[in-house]
Formats: C-alpha cells, structure tokens, sequence
C-alpha cells in the first residue's frame, strides 16, 4: 500500500503477530534472555520529504529566472548597450560640454547609466540628441530634472569611494576642503554644476540651487584682503606688479577699473604708467575679487597702490666737438639733464672755480637750455683739456661737478 506522497507505508502487525511476539517476551524473561530488539521509528523521513520540495521549487525558481533573464538580455534590458542606446552612450561621453575635470572612463560609466535609466527613445524625446542619420547629434539642451540626473550620475561615477566624488569637485572648484560638499550632499550639488556647466531648456532647477548656494557660500565665501604691489621706478615711467593675496577657496583676480595691465596674468598683474617727468607718482586703484564656481563673487576694499618714475639727474658728459687750432687734442664736457618734461625750459648755473672762468670773472654765469619731445637737454660744451679746478652746475635741485685734472 502506497501514501498521497508515493511513498510505501510501514506494515502494521497482525493479532496473531503481536501474541507470539508476547509469548516469546515471557518465555525470555523467565529464561533470563535479554528482550528482543524492538523496532524504531524512522524520523529522516520527514526531512527527506522537506529536502525533496525545496530541490524541486529550487529548480522551477531557476527555470523561470533563466528564462527571464534571456528575455531581458535579448530585449536590451540587462546586458551591454547594444544599438542605438550604445550610439548615444558614445555621444554623451564626447560632449563638447562635458566637464574637464571628469576622466573619460567616468563619463563612459555615467553616460552609459544614464542610458539604460532614460533609454535612447526618452532621451531623444527630451531633446539631448536627435537622429541623424546613421547616429546621434548632441543638442547640448537639458531638461532640468535630466540635466541633474547626468551630474548625479557623473559623480556617482567618480573613482575614491563613497566621498571620491566630493574630492574631485572640490580640485576643480579650488576649495580648500569637501567636507562642506558633502553636507550639502551629491544631489544639490550635481544641481549646481548643471545650471552652471549645461543649457537648461527651463528654470526649475535654478530655483532650487538657490539653498544649496546660500549653503556653499556660508562655508566657503570670504573678503579677501587688498592686493599689494611691488613698483619700480623708470625713467619718466612707474611701474606696478600687482598681487591679489592667497586664497583658501576660489578664484583671486585683481579688478582695476579702466587701467589696462602690461604684463602678467591674473592674479599677478605688472602695469606701466607714464609719467610727465621724472619723481612723479603714479598710482592703481585695484581691488581683489574671488570668484567661486557656483557663480558667487566676493569683493575687497578697493587699494591705491602707488609709486614714483626715477627722478630727473643732472650729470656731466664728453661732447663731441672739433679742436680749435694749435690743439690736436682737446675734451669738451657738458652737464646732460634727464627725466624733464617734454620742451620745458630751464637755465642752469656754473660755479667754476681753479682755471675754470665765467667771462668778466663773475663767480657765476648761466646758460638756457631746452629740453627735447624725450625730456632730455644738455649744456654747450665746455673745453676742459689742461684746466685744472671744478665747474659746480646747478638748475633747481639738480647739481652735478665737473672735477678738472
């Protein structure tokens, strides 16, 4: 007789059985012989019986998973992109506007995530790319919410761990720390960097930045410091190196109004200004501005930063000039003035003294010279050969001495 379960039952004893067996318990005990051995109870068997359904509800789970998972493999939805989804993956990955900072195997990973959650029909359909032809064209034209979730997904994609994405937002943003990127968290942030780095096709998301940037600027935005320059003077020019102060986070330049830097490149600016003549001052009025990559711009307190042109020298100088007669050899000295205004007019002063004379022995005599479009002038010459004594010349502040042999 068989069980439900096909299993074969255990035979029952008949009447007749069970007397005997009684019998020749009796006889043993009056004999002194040990009982005969009693039958056990088979307890495997509702184990096996448990083992035998999960082996079999095992196997259809398997059956219907395998078949599944074909089914999606070969529809697309698990596996590698294939098609279409494979062209667009490509063309968000080569985006013109795609950030610099991210490395390519990064934006392989986030385009091909981003992919597989959209589908190439949703992402046409939000107008990202468009067909043409054998392929797909980037619009470079963002939804808000898409253009979000691509961020999201770049970031997500970022190698270092949990926090790799908030170290390498702050090497490109030039913040001193993540930390605060990470209490802001991934997902503002990725709002940030899309309204600051796509074109979005509505102002959904510019809406919401608005915490996350009041946020990032309370952690990260200072007043910088004045910039300091460094001056040299010239002749009739000054000339400033400016230098906007070190800054922990952001971007240091220098705002100098309307002047016009010469040299340098920001945050160090070199500017040459031109003088009338020579000790005038010349100033900048430059100020520090740091500019932070969510777009917030902090401004200094404007600085005058100045210095002076070399001031205008008087010194003596040989002339070219004939010898007069009965001398083959003969020097002719001048005193040479520089750094004047361009034509002005200035007399100068001798106070010869030895062989050195002023006609009619006067103790002084003067010459008016002029000087040229550059601010130079200088004295007629003076023969000086054989004279021995000193010419003292003089105009204004001006002095130079002729010291003869």
């Amino acid at each position: 007789m068989s069980d439900p379960t096909g299993s074969t039952a255990q035979q029952q004893p008949k009447p007749t059985e069970l007397a005997n067996a009684a019998a020749e318990e009796a006889r043993r005990r009056r004999l002194g012989l040990p009982p005969l051995p009693r039958r056990r109870r088979d307890r495997t068997k509702p184990v096996r019986l448990a083992l035998r359904w999960i082996v079999i509800v095992s196997a259809l789970v398997l059956v219907a998973f395998g078949g599944t998972s074909a089914w999606a493999y070969l529809t697309g939805k698990i596996g590698p992109l294939r098609g279409d989804e494979k062209d667009i993956a490509r063309t968000l990955t080569l985006a013109a506007d795609t950030p610099a900072w991210a490395d390519p195997e990064q934006l392989s990973c986030a385009a091909e995530s981003m992919v597989e959650t959209r589908g190439s029909a949703g992402l046409v359909e939000a107008g990202v790319v468009t067909k043409t032809g054998g392929g797909f064209s980037y619009n470079g034209e963002w939804p808000s919410r898409l253009g979000r979730e691509w961020y999201s997904e770049i970031l997500d994609c970022a190698d270092g761990g949990a926090n790799g994405w908030s170290k390498q937002v702050a090497g490109a943003w030039t913040l001193e720390s993540p930390r605060c990127l990470r209490e802001v968290g991934r997902p503002a942030i990725a709002g940030v960097l899309a309204v600051t780095n796509l074109r979005l096709t509505d102002e959904e998301l510019a809406a919401k930045n608005v915490a996350a940037i009041t946020d990032l600027d309370s952690c990260y935005a200072r007043t910088p410091e004045a910039p300091t320059a460094d001056t040299a003077a010239g002749y009739r020019e000054v000339t400033l190196k400016v230098t906007a102060p070190a800054v922990s986070s952001g971007i240091a330049s220098i705002d100098d109004g309307a002047t016009q830097p010469t040299a340098g490149k920001d945050p160090e600016l070199t500017y040459t200004l031109p003088v009338t003549k020579g000790g005038t001052e010349a100033c900048v009025q430059a100020t520090t501005k740091v500019t932070y990559a969510w777009g917030t711009v902090r401004a200094g307190e404007p600085a005058k930063l100045c210095g002076k042109a070399a001031a205008a020298r008087m010194e003596w100088h040989t002339v070219e000039r004939s010898c007069p007669k009965g001398k083959p050899k003969c020097t002719y000295m001048a005193a040479y003035v520089e750094g004047l205004a361009d034509n002005q007019a200035m007399t100068v002063t001798y106070r010869p003294t030895g062989d050195f004379k002023c006609a009619g022995k006067k103790p002084t005599c003067t010459v008016k010279i002029k000087a040229d479009a550059n601010g130079k002038a200088r004295t007629p010459g003076l023969m000086v050969t054989g004279k021995k004594g000193k010419i003292v010349a003089s105009a204004g502040s001006l002095k130079a001495t002729y010291a003869g042999s």
